[in-house]
């Protein structure tokens, strides 16, 4: 259940596969009860005991993922001896 620690934490969307085969998508949140999750769906938000979950797969948009920065590009500086 790391995954849906880190998905709550970090306000992500999962994709859960329950054990019965049904798949949701949605934003998770926890509850008073620490045995259950909340779903909040387009549907509207579901329950779910955490031993029906069967696997949970995080869904981390591009824009939120830190882009490399571009490269600078260093200024050659021409030296010329005098002699």
């Amino acid at each position: 259940m790391h995954e849906l620690k880190m998905a709550v934490t970090l306000e992500q969307e999962v994709v859960i596969i329950l054990e019965s085969g049904d798949t949701m998508r949605g934003l998770p949140k926890w509850g008073a009860d620490p045995k259950k999750v909340q779903l909040r769906t387009v549907e509207g938000a579901l329950w779910f005991l955490l031993e029906e979950i069967a696997h949970v797969t995080r869904i981390i948009p591009i824009d939120k993922i830190e882009k490399p920065r571009p490269k600078q590009q260093t200024k050659h500086h021409r030296t010329y001896r005098i002699k």
